[in-house]
This record gives C-alpha cells, sequence and structure tokens, in this order.
C-alpha cells in the first residue's frame, strides 16, 4: 500500500522536474462600472452626478482611486422633444464604440481634484455650457456623457451608461424671494425673472422648482426640490420649530424632464422659533358661591398647549395679582375672594408665549386688550 505522503512527495518531485501547473490569471483590482450617472441643466452647467467609486468590478473594496475622466459628445438634435434614453441590450455596446471614438475628454480629475468634486456619497462634475451660448447653439445639439473611473494607470473601469441632455435657454433667477414664518408652516413667495438667461425678453417659465436647507450646522448645499410647481408661492408645512431654514428656488423654461432650470435665487431665511401665542380663552365665567368663587372657562385647543395663568384683582384700579394655579385643567376655585372680585385668564404654550387675557366678573367676561 503506498503512503499518503510518498504520494505527496511524488508529486512534488515530478512538479520540481518541469512539470507546470495551468496558469493563473492575475486578480486585477480594476475599479466597477460607474453607474448610475445623471445629468441636469442649472443655469449655464451641465451638473453631472455619480457615486464615488468604493468597489472593484470582483466586488471587493476598491482602494487607490487615483483618477475619473468624464467623456462629452455633442450632437445634432431633434427640433423638439427630449434627449434619447441610454442605450441598452446590443445597442448599448455599439453605441459606446461610437461614443469613445467621438467623444472629447473634458475633465480628467485627479486625487485632489476629485476630493474637491466630492459631496456626501457623491461626485458632482459642473460642464460650463457658455461656449454653446455664445455660438447660439442652445437648444439645437444634444450632449451625451460618460464617466471611467481609474486605479493606477491601466486598471480603468468599463464605460459607465450614456446619459443626454438638450441644454436649452433657461430663464434668469428668480427676484425678490421672501420667506415668511407662521406657526407650523413657512410662506416662499417671489417675483418672476425678469428675462431669459440670454437676455432675451420674451420670458418662458413653465415651473418652479423650491430648494429647502438647514441654515445652520450644514453644508450650503441643496439636495432635492421640496416642492415643484407653476405658481410663484409655496406654502411649506413640513418644517420644525426652533430650526433656521435657507430656501432658494429656480425657473425652468418648461416642464420636459430632466428641467432645464436656471440660477437660482438668492436665499431667504426663516427663523422657525415660536413666537406665536395660543388663542385666548373663551367662555370665562365666574361663579359666586359660598366660601369663594368658581372659575370656568372653555378649553384652547393648541397642540402645544402647556398651562393656564390666573389673575384676581379686588377692584378696577388695583394691580393683577398671579393666583397660584398651574395646569390644563378649566375650572379651579378661589376660596375667601370676594364675590365682586375681577378676574383673567390665560393660555402659556410650552414656548413660553402667552395669550391674550380673558376678563371677567360675575356675568361678565370679555378679553382684555
Amino acid at each position: 500500500m503506498r503512503r499518503p505522503g510518498a504520494a505527496l512527495a511524488l508529486a512534488l518531485l515530478v512538479a520540481g522536474c518541469g512539470k507546470k501547473l495551468p496558469p493563473v490569471p492575475p486578480l486585477l483590482a480594476i475599479p466597477a462600472r460607474v453607474e448610475p450617472l445623471t445629468v441636469v441643466q442649472q443655469g449655464s452647467d451641465a451638473i453631472l452626478r455619480f457615486p464615488y467609486p468604493t468597489s472593484t468590478q470582483g466586488g471587493e473594496p476598491l482602494s487607490g482611486l487615483s483618477r475619473v475622466t468624464v467623456y462629452r459628445e455633442i450632437v445634432s438634435a431633434a427640433a423638439v422633444g427630449p434627449p434619447p434614453p441610454p442605450p441598452t441590450g446590443a445597442l448599448r455596446e455599439r453605441e459606446e464604440k461610437l461614443f469613445v471614438v467621438r467623444a472629447e475628454k473634458i475633465r480628467e480629475l485627479e486625487r485632489r481634484q476629485i476630493d474637491e468634486a466630492t459631496a456626501g456619497s457623491e461626485l458632482v462634475v459642473r460642464d460650463p455650457l457658455s461656449p454653446l451660448f455664445t455660438d447660439k447653439r442652445l437648444g439645437k445639439v444634444t450632449l451625451r456623457y460618460a464617466v471611467t473611473a481609474a486605479r493606477d494607470r491601466k486598471k480603468i473601469s468599463e464605460l459607465s451608461p450614456l446619459v443626454s441632455i438638450r441644454p436649452v435657454v433657461p430663464p434668469s433667477a428668480p427676484r425678490d424671494l421672501v420667506a415668511t414664518v407662521g406657526e407650523g408652516r413657512v410662506c416662499v413667495e417671489w417675483a418672476p425673472p425678469l428675462t431669459m438667461l440670454d437676455g432675451a425678453a420674451q420670458l418662458k417659465v413653465a415651473l418652479y422648482n423650491v430648494y429647502r436647507r438647514e441654515a445652520v450646522g450644514t453644508e450650503a448645499i441643496y439636495d432635492e426640490p421640496v416642492a415643484t410647481i407653476a405658481v410663484p408661492w409655496y406654502l411649506d408645512v413640513t418644517t420644525r420649530p426652533d430650526r433656521t431654514y435657507a430656501y432658494t428656488v429656480r425657473a425652468a423654461p418648461s416642464d420636459e424632464k430632466p428641467l432645464a432650470l436656471g440660477p437660482p435665487a438668492e436665499e431667504a431665511l426663516a427663523d422657525t422659533r415660536d413666537v406665536f401665542p395660543p388663542a385666548a380663552p373663551e367662555g370665562f365665567q365666574v361663579l359666586t358661591e359660598a366660601g369663594g368663587n368658581r372659575l370656568v372657562w372653555n378649553p384652547v385647543s393648541a397642540p402645544d398647549l402647556a398651562t393656564y395663568r390666573l389673575y384676581r384683582r379686588e377692584r378696577a384700579p388695583d394691580r393683577w395679582q398671579l393666583l397660584p394655579f398651574e395646569g390644563t385643567d378649566t375650572t379651579t376655585f378661589d376660596a375667601g375672594a370676594p364675590p365682586d372680585a375681577l378676574y383673567a385668564v390665560s393660555a402659556i404654550d410650552r414656548s413660553g408665549n402667552e395669550s391674550a387675557r380673558t376678563e371677567g366678573a360675575a356675568g361678565r367676561p370679555e378679553v382684555a386688550p
């Protein structure tokens, strides 16, 4: 019987005598395809967004990202209609080969530029459209873009999906943006742009995008719009108390997606600290009973009601005295009080805002000025 150790030794001996094993390809840490890629027009720029490359083609974490390259192709556009969607299937391979031949490199981001273009988990790249403005080609051409990521010199990802945009002349910035704070809401209003961005006086505005961000402790970056509307005002009922919000607005000449947005309006700030008192209590009555006066009033409907406050004075010239009352009950008994005493009740919210006082004596309720 042949021993296992002898068999292993024989195999090693054979391998050492010139017997070669099948070659194993090296594991190349090539970046995965960059997707999704999106492009929108903002004023005189095309804005590209795509995820920061973090993985290899094999799904492993990517290290040593050294370069991101952005390509652009300019093609003639149809007179009307949106740009074509990204090609798929067999058409994708054909279109990508043609794109590589016809496109030009418009950005090569090295390590430092990659860091500068990073916003959160995305890279944001601007492509100025000013040459198209100068040549009066806006609305007459379609721009197609793609991106690759590289690790070292030769380890380059596949081309990203092709995305297209037909840039147009957008409106200039909306004017006179104002944010007015109300209780639990912010009303944002503005005036329409005066002209198109190229100075043309024939204004075309179909939609507005409204943007909001927290103005304290965050980057000055707006994400998705909070509303897309056709009128020059927006009522924001999704705010939270004790925040400072910044708002801006962009105008689009048509409702064609993605929207060709003009430059942003100057920011307007809104401080949502609660400075709004609750309503004054109603139905205040003073009932004279043996040994004192019973005070009764209707409850105040306020979601942030904290307590009621009661006052008393024995005759009109006297100053009001605060009674020892706290809570949200709507009745109490003032023992030992004279039957002709005057009273007042107010509502206090959790922010300490006090309503107007409702005064009352036996048979005489009224709201104090």
